[in-house]
């Protein structure tokens, strides 16, 4: 519906600054002729939409409009709520429980809906001393300073970075810090269990690296993955898709099933669990990691002969 399209609009032009017609048609799957109409009864609503010209041209909202809190309906408040809510069980932040008072003192008397869900984020807790690097780490982005780490890789490589931190992120089930690696002199992900030694410096890193969700976005993932493919029971194909989001079933063999999966080569999470079952689970290729199996095998056995 048209109204449903031209709320979108207002709503995306407040959380940016400028946005050019082009973006928003593609955005809102319109033409940019629809584009000047919408923003045409926008503004004759009475939200003042301002526009540039040029290479970095566009719309934008003008500072002077301030948003009705009226715009979000009660069930918006509980999504926001129910989120926030979800941030705080996996973030110990005195600041983010103090949003959470704020969003429910401006929701309406009426935004008690009945909630479908929960978010329980304990898992990003887990891990020794992680709530404590998040909040030193966190500093320093606002801060703008640069931090002095000792860094272990997968391949168990250790190094001392200096980087400049832009953004934490949550993502393949651990936390990550994006920031700018002075040593490479490049942008990086950083897992936060492998650091060590955090060290804060006092001088303020002089580099405007820009939007960091846009420059984490157009980050490359440059692990090298590789595919897998195991025979295993029928009764371990939960335990496989649980284990590894990813697997999925390539073909049935009488009592059991061909899995398939790609995953991080130099990670080590999902090489564990083919060992721990491989009483069970059957790795049909790639060829090197049978070879690598069996070699684990075989320092397992020195090991405890």
């Amino acid at each position: 519906m048209k109204i449903n399209r031209l709320l979108g609009i207002v709503v995306y032009l407040l959380n940016r600054e400028t946005v050019s017609g082009r973006v928003l048609a593609g955005k809102f799957e319109v033409s940019a002729r629809t584009i000047q109409r919408d923003i045409e009864a926008i503004s004759l609503a009475g939200i003042p939409v301002g526009s540039l010209q040029g290479l970095n041209g566009g719309y934008y909202i003008m500072d002077s409009f301030k948003m009705n809190r009226q715009l979000l309906q009660p069930q918006d408040y509980a999504y926001i709520l129910a989120a926030l809510r979800g941030f705080v069980s996996g973030y110990d932040s005195r600041q983010a429980q103090d949003t959470v008072e704020k969003m429910v003192a401006l929701s309406p008397d009426n935004a008690a809906v009945p909630q479908a869900f929960q978010l329980n984020l304990g898992v990003l807790k887990e891990g020794v001393g992680t709530g404590e690097t998040i909040a030193v780490l966190e500093q320093a982005i606002r801060e703008k300073h640069a931090v002095q780490f000792l860094y272990t890789n997968a391949r168990l490589k250790a190094s001392c970075r200096r980087v400049e931190p832009l953004l934490l992120t949550y993502k393949w089930y651990a936390w990550y810090l994006f920031a700018y690696c002075c040593e490479q002199e490049d942008y990086r992900l950083f897992r936060l269990s492998r650091m060590r030694d955090i060290l804060p410096l006092p001088e303020p890193f002089p580099s405007d690296h820009g939007d960091a969700e846009l420059l984490l976005a157009g980050h490359s993932d440059n692990r090298v993955y590789i595919h897998i493919k195991l025979l295993c029971p029928v009764e371990y194909r939960v335990l496989l898709e649980e284990a590894l989001p990813n697997a999925r079933l390539l073909e049935t063999r009488g009592q059991k099933l061909v899995m398939g999966f790609t995953v991080p080569g130099e990670e080590q999470g999902w090489f564990g669990i083919i060992l721990q079952h491989s009483h069970q689970v059957t790795v049909l290729e790639p060829e090197s990691l049978r070879e690598k199996l069996l070699a684990r095998a075989r320092m397992i056995l020195d090991t405890y002969s």
